[in-house]
C-alpha cells in the first residue's frame, strides 16, 4: 500500500472544461443528472502513489454523504 494519506474535501462540479476533456457536449448534463461527479483530494501525509496501485480506503466520520453536497451544490449552481 501506499504511504501517502488522502482526505476527500468536496466533490466537482462540472463545468465545459469537462465536456471538452470527455469529448462529449452533454458531459456534464450527464454528471449532474447521474451524481457520479468524483471528488477533490487533499494530502494529508505526503508520499508516493502510482497509477494501479493499491490503496485502502478508510472511512471518516461525516456528517453529510458526498452525494447530498453534490446536491445541494448543483441547486445552488441553478439558481446563482
Amino acid at each position: 500500500f501506499s504511504d501517502c494519506v488522502l482526505r476527500v474535501t468536496q466533490p466537482r462540479q462540472p463545468c465545459f472544461k469537462f465536456n471538452a476533456v470527455m469529448g462529449d457536449k452533454l458531459a456534464a448534463k450527464k454528471m449532474a443528472q447521474t451524481g457520479f461527479c468524483g471528488v477533490y483530494l487533499s494530502v494529508t501525509t505526503p508520499g508516493r502513489l502510482s497509477a494501479g496501485e493499491s490503496f485502502r480506503l478508510v472511512p471518516g466520520s461525516r456528517q453529510t454523504s458526498i452525494l447530498s453536497l453534490f446536491k445541494v451544490s448543483m441547486l445552488k449552481t441553478r439558481h446563482d
